[in-house]
């Protein structure tokens, strides 16, 4: 098993059997990250997404779908994960109502891949754009998460990366891993 992994390689271009971004709990794919998978994985992503975005029984920050990664298969992406990470419509607009959540999110995305037989899973930093999460706190949030599960699962094996194609998502994420 790898150290975690920083890269600033876009999401759908790092080899790995699964992928996790920032969704809306609308199942919206249309800015960052969850666009570009949208265009890569093809319009039936979306489709998915929401049919199973409909079937949790509320839509709460830290809440996650998985679904087939459709045409992202040819690039060895099996399966996407949805972590949801906006809330769109609040008295704020839409954003981070709970960016603690993400840390739950976070473990619940490498245990639904692990599930489904993946051994490697990368993420896009969480609701650091639109969501108005500040990098470094998002940061510590994702990164105990990932080593968290580690510790807690030392038994499933499963290499963790971090996308992070943002120069400030980067330098936070990077600080706060070696820091």
């Amino acid at each position: 098993m790898k150290p975690i992994q920083l890269t600033d390689k876009f999401l759908q271009n790092i080899v790995v059997d699964a992928i996790t971004y920032g969704a809306k709990d609308t199942g919206e794919m249309g800015g960052g990250a969850a666009s570009s998978i949208l265009q890569e994985a093809g319009p039936k992503i979306l489709e998915a997404a929401r049919k199973e975005l409909a079937l949790l029984p509320s839509k709460n920050v830290g809440d996650v779908v998985i679904t087939d990664s459709f045409n992202l298969k040819k690039r060895g992406i099996k399966f996407v994960c949805h972590l949801i990470s906006i809330i769109k419509y609040t008295p704020q607009g839409a954003y981070c109502p709970s960016p603690e959540k993400l840390y739950d999110g976070v473990f619940k995305s490498i245990q639904l891949a692990y599930d489904k037989d993946a051994r490697s899973i990368a993420f896009s930093a969480m609701g650091t754009g639109e969501g108005r999460v500040k990098p470094e706190h998002c940061a510590r949030l994702m990164i105990s998460a990932a080593k968290d599960f580690r510790k807690r699962m030392p038994n499933k094996k499963i290499d963790i990366y971090f996308s992070l194609p943002s120069y400030r998502d980067y330098n936070a994420f990077r600080d706060y891993l070696f820091g």
